[in-house]
């Protein structure tokens, strides 16, 4: 298999980009309006920061692909970032008290059978807040994985970026139009 060029692997770079701001607005706008429908404004502030950031990584594509390395900085920094808000609300969910008031939602059967497996009344809440932690421990994992690679994955296509940029552009054919 032939080695891809500098501008093939530019086009992969900035497709991925795409992809990854897209996914980010649309993921986390609905979520924050959603957080504060329901008046978390912490989760709404949170969400509002990572569609932000997806914008940041949106505006990094388009400069990249007008030719401007400064683009792959704001697309690391939209990483970064979103890497930030995601750590932070892990960390906060990781120290809240589980909401316990949920549970008098559930049906009076099932409120029965959690007695009866939980007898001691503190084990319920201990339960929850080890789950919630788990989850908390599993978001910030995910988001350094991930965030966090991305981010050096944009570090290191700054060399492809910079061979591209040293071609001259690829024009496309298109033919002049009618008089």
């Amino acid at each position: 298999m032939p080695a891809r060029s500098p501008e093939q692997r530019l086009q992969r770079v900035l497709h991925l980009a795409r992809i990854d701001a897209l996914s980010l607005i649309a993921v986390a706008a609905p979520a924050a309006l959603a957080s504060l429908l329901f008046r978390d404004w912490f989760g709404g502030a949170v969400g509002t920061g990572v569609a932000l950031c997806g914008v940041l990584e949106w505006s990094g594509r388009n400069r990249l692909a007008r030719r401007s390395l400064a683009g792959l900085g704001w697309m690391c920094v939209a990483q970064l970032g979103c890497l930030a808000f995601l750590l932070l609300y892990a960390w906060s969910l990781a120290h809240q008290p589980p909401k316990l008031d949920l549970l008098s939602h559930l049906p009076s059967f099932t409120r029965d059978q959690l007695d009866e497996i939980f007898p001691d009344p503190e084990a319920l809440p201990v339960l929850l807040q080890s789950i919630q932690q788990a989850t908390a421990a599993a978001i910030a994992l995910a988001a350094l994985l991930y965030q966090g690679g991305m981010a050096f994955y944009y570090l290191r296509a700054r060399h492809v970026a910079r061979l591209a940029f040293a071609e001259p552009p690829i024009l496309e054919n298109v033919p002049p139009p009618l008089n």
